[in-house]
């Protein structure tokens, strides 16, 4: 078997909605798999005239071209491995409960947004709302890991209820607002506003990072779980391979305050 590999034709006139591609490959035979309906804005289209497909293993479904207006790729995936050649739109996989999800290129706003397991991995940028709360919920991911290694927008985990974000890049404003638990990593500083509103979990920053008043200085340590989790992200390469070659303090702040919060920023060189 080979993987299942959708090229797309040409550019696209407006946004797809991908959404209802994985569903379509559990419930019927890949030869049907060419009628399948999809929207693009409000006008029905057939995959088959926007793909070419080739291939016949659904659990190793590979995207190639342009996807940048190609919204909800990997909304609901369960398992087995999608990947992307190239960018993609926004609502990338949505809903995750499973499996790993690659893209090569940059990604819109809320990637990731209620993951829950599973695995996503960002070759280039990330924008706003990474691992971030859908409007009108009120939890962001809650469970799984992200590494981008780009960087990532504003409005980075909000209100992020488990799981991590490992950026090797820079974070945009507002990185973990309302952040309920888990982790957030970026090694190339954060915007103005970092842990707005939050009320537990932990966001690390390496370098330059803009605290609000109503995080509470704690001084510098050595935490020993810090040094466990740069060793489990060693495997990642890039810029994460080296983060375990030296013990490194970090500067704890407590907060955010004016939102009872318990959460930390730990700031490291």
């Amino acid at each position: 078997m080979s993987a299942l590999t959708l090229t797309l034709r040409e550019t696209l006139p407006g946004r797809l909605d991908l959404s209802p591609l994985l569903p379509a490959l559990l419930s019927q035979a890949l030869a049907d798999l060419p009628k399948l309906v999809l929207r693009i804005d409000t006008q029905d289209v057939c995959l088959g005239d926007l793909f070419t497909l080739a291939g016949d293993d659904a659990q190793d479904l590979v995207l190639v071209g342009d996807l940048s207006r190609v919204d909800r790729i990997g909304a609901g995936l369960a398992g087995g491995t999608l990947r992307v050649d190239g960018h993609a739109g926004a609502y990338l996989g949505q809903g995750m409960t499973g499996g790993s999800l690659t893209v090569t290129g940059d990604v819109a706003a809320f990637a990731a947004a209620a993951l829950r397991r599973g695995t996503i991995t960002i070759g280039g940028n990330a924008g706003d709302y990474l691992g971030g709360a859908l409007p009108g919920a009120m939890q962001g991911m809650a469970g799984g890991q992200v590494v981008v290694y780009g960087n990532a927008g504003a409005r980075c985990g909000d209100r992020m209820r488990r799981g991590a974000i490992l950026v090797a890049g820079s974070l945009g404003a507002y990185a973990g607002s309302r952040m309920l638990a888990g982790t957030v990593l970026a090694l190339q500083g954060a915007g103005a506003h970092a842990g707005y509103g939050m009320r537990r979990g932990s966001l690390m920053v390496r370098g330059a990072v803009a605290v609000d008043a109503t995080f509470a200085d704690c001084g510098t340590h050595a935490l020993p779980i810090v040094q466990l989790l740069f060793r489990s992200w060693r495997a990642l390469g890039g810029e994460f391979a080296g983060l375990a070659d030296q013990v490194r303090p970090v500067r704890r702040l407590v907060g955010d305050r004016a939102a009872d919060g318990k959460g930390e920023i730990l700031r490291f060189s």
